[in-house]
């Protein structure tokens, strides 16, 4: 019985050791691995919701500069189209474009001034060639008459002279209210006011500068 005991003895103090050892390793694990594991993941994700609240902050101010000098070009440019200062508005609706390209707006600004650039090349490139136009159809425009002949070639002839000299020039053919006349016009425009405006320009042609509905 006392040798028994004496190896029961061994035994427990054998499984002692190895359950103080089992305890002290899970122990120094958790406290030197595990635990700075776990304190190194939770900085990491605060420093990266730190990161993400930055980036935000970043972008939306960004985004608000943005919008900003959008909103200051498209200003300056729409000023700059009313006053049909066409390659000025252009400009700036195509910078305010590159700062926000999703937006409809300077598009179709961009879409109506190349079509009034488009038709100012035709109408130069018609000055350059001395292009006479001839009008048979009612426009309702206002046109700006300097010359009427009831011969037609020589209203053409005077009219191609004008053309030639970077004039554009239209003649307006003879019509049922109007049989006889052939009228020679050096500009049309929308309103009658832009008409009588830009027929005090042309006195030099002489006092019989009319304007005239068609």
């Amino acid at each position: 019985m006392s040798n028994l005991s004496s190896r029961d003895k061994k035994i427990v103090a054998t499984i002692t050791v190895i359950i103080f050892l089992l305890v002290g390793g899970a122990g120094a694990w958790y406290w030197f691995i595990y635990k700075p594991e776990q304190k190194a993941k939770e900085k990491a994700r605060l420093e990266r919701i730190e990161k993400e609240k930055a980036e935000k902050k970043q972008k939306e101010e960004q985004a608000a500069k943005q919008k900003a000098a959008y909103d200051s070009l498209i200003q300056s440019a729409d000023a700059e189209f009313n006053l049909k200062s066409w390659e000025s508005a252009r400009s700036q609706y195509t910078d305010a474009l590159s700062l926000l390209p999703n937006e409809q707006y300077p598009r179709d600004q961009l879409r109506l001034i190349n079509t009034q650039l488009e038709e100012i090349a035709a109408l130069e490139a018609k000055k350059a060639d001395g292009i006479v136009e001839t009008v048979s159809c009612t426009s309702g425009r206002f046109f700006i008459i300097i010359s009427s002949s009831i011969d037609r070639d020589l209203a053409m002839d005077y009219a191609t002279e004008l053309a030639k000299e970077g004039n554009y020039i239209k003649v307006i053919e003879p019509n049922a209210a109007n049989p006889l006349f052939h009228r020679v016009s050096i500009g049309d425009y929308e309103t009658r006011e832009q008409a009588k405006t830009a027929a005090q320009s042309n006195r030099y042609f002489g006092d019989g500068v009319w304007v005239l509905k068609y």
